[in-house]
């Protein structure tokens, strides 16, 4: 699994979708690899709140 800090907010529109392997346009955080590992998200301040609530969790289990 990445590592939180490798996770970038990515906006995906609709003619992208079938790029991503995506079935729905939002915004999504993507790992290095490219790997969508959450969303949709309707904006960008949601994405970014999830990947912060992520690395939190994360933080805390270690």
């Amino acid at each position: 699994m990445a590592s939180p800090k490798d996770l970038a907010a990515v906006d995906v529109h609709a003619d992208d979708v079938g790029d991503y392997n995506v079935t729905q346009p939002g915004w999504y955080a993507v790992d290095d690899a490219g790997r969508m590992v959450m969303g949709p998200f309707d904006s960008l301040g949601q994405c970014e709140r999830a990947i912060a609530d992520r690395r939190r969790l994360l933080e805390q289990g270690t």
